[in-house]
């Protein structure tokens, strides 16, 4: 697999959750809980926290900075202080960061050559690091097409 191949992969995730989300209301994206503990405003806040993140190591790996590790605690711990962080906020300014923060993240790969994967070790497939970009959408929309369902907007 190839670079646009692997950015494919995340576009048309991202496409699938995009139209998941399409027609809710603000009170259906933030306030019903639609898996575990989170609503969709945390599922979306979430992804978005990922994606700053991630973008945030690949800037460092631009800059030829230490990358480190992307987080210092449990994934865990991190999801969760990252959704509390952004409970605060307006729908709407989850919205605009999920939104952005895809888009960043998208000109960033982009921007990398394509013999070459930001964080590696290897290709734009199964074996980068960064792999897990192209399933992580997909794995929070179930749930949010779950709840649609159940609400009877299908």
């Amino acid at each position: 697999m190839g670079k646009q191949e692997f950015l494919e992969r995340m576009r048309s995730a991202r496409v699938a959750l995009n139209d998941a989300i399409s027609g809710m209301s603000e009170e259906q994206i933030g306030q019903d809980i639609v898996a575990g503990e989170w609503t969709v405003k945390d599922i979306l806040a979430h992804l978005a926290a990922w994606q700053n993140e991630t973008l945030l190591s690949i800037q460092r790996a631009e800059q030829d900075e230490d990358i480190g590790p992307m987080i210092a605690e449990s994934v865990d711990e991190w999801n969760q202080r990252r959704v509390e962080e952004r409970r605060r906020l307006p729908v709407m300014d989850v919205l605009q960061e999920f939104n952005a923060g895809h888009d960043d993240l998208l000109a960033a790969l982009n921007r990398w050559p394509e013999d070459s994967v930001p964080l590696g070790p290897a290709g734009w497939d199964e074996t980068s690091r960064l792999w897990w970009l192209t399933e992580h959408d997909g794995e929070h929309l179930h749930a949010i097409q779950t709840y649609r369902k159940r609400i009877g907007q299908v």
